[in-house]
């Protein structure tokens, strides 16, 4: 009897071979991280952009995770109104920067994304240079409890929605330091300083306030901010808001997060 083992290991090894055809390898390529894809960009920018003709532009862009946006500029110095826009934006193939479409001026449509800040671009999309280029930045609003490092903008006094003169170019606002626990700002007129202590219980207190001593048409508003501050004695944090407060909680005065610094 012939030994058929031979033949058959033969046919086993061809068949073998037959089904050990490699498979396909998947393209597995990924795209490069960018910031579209790997910030946490949606939410509210502001900043003060420089202006040609006027004291700055007073500017807040809110981008939303659905590719709408609203803008906000006031032109500080001028009018003191705000004008507000809306639309929808789009990224470029990038991923990088972002057009708003629908915006009046083609010139400041088009914005850099990067960590907690949108860097404004010229006309041809490209970052713009020079001594003023830090300037040309919008921060994300962090909206948390802390108040210090923050530059804050003055929206009502005692119960009062603020409306700044027509030849006002200066917005009250303040920000306390967390060096020596200072305190700057302006009242509208004129520039002013001290300390500050907080404690437990959202507790404030100012102290050794002092001032320029300009005289300028709008000077009620000035000193019911600066009484304010001397009446207060604790705050409470909203959102981007912070209202200073007396001890019956009554609101003495509201100031807007514009920026931290």
């Amino acid at each position: 009897m012939k030994n058929k083992f031979p033949l058959l290991l033969v046919l086993v090894t061809i068949i073998s071979a037959c089904n050990s055809n490699p498979k396909p390898v998947q393209n597995l390529e990924t795209k490069p991280d960018n910031s579209q894809t790997s910030l946490d960009w949606p939410g509210i920018y502001r900043g003060i952009l420089p202006c040609a003709d006027c004291e700055g532009i007073e500017t807040e862009i809110t981008l939303n995770a659905d590719l709408t946006y609203v803008i906000s500029s006031i032109y500080l110095g001028k009018n003191n109104e705000a004008i507000k826009e809306n639309g929808n934006f789009k990224w470029d193939e990038a991923g990088a920067k972002i057009t708003l479409e629908n915006a009046t001026s083609k010139a400041t449509n088009q914005y850099l994304v990067g960590e907690n800040m949108l860097f404004k671009l010229d006309a041809n999309g490209n970052r713009i240079e020079g001594d003023l280029k830090e300037k040309y930045q919008l921060k994300k609003v962090q909206l948390d409890n802390e108040i210090a490092e923050k530059y804050w903008k003055l929206i009502e006094l005692n119960g009062k929605k603020i409306v700044l003169g027509k030849n006002q170019d200066i917005a009250p606002h303040l920000t306390l330091k967390n060096e020596n626990s200072r305190v700057f700002g302006n009242g509208g007129c004129n520039a002013f300083q001290g300390t500050y202590e907080l404690s437990d219980g959202n507790k404030i207190k100012f102290s050794k306030m002092a001032s320029t001593k300009m005289f300028c048409d709008y000077m009620e508003m000035e000193t019911a901010m600066l009484n304010a501050l001397e009446m207060a004695d604790n705050y409470s944090a909203k959102k981007d808001t912070v209202s200073l407060n007396n001890a019956t909680m009554v609101s003495l005065a509201k100031f807007q997060l514009i920026y931290g610094e």
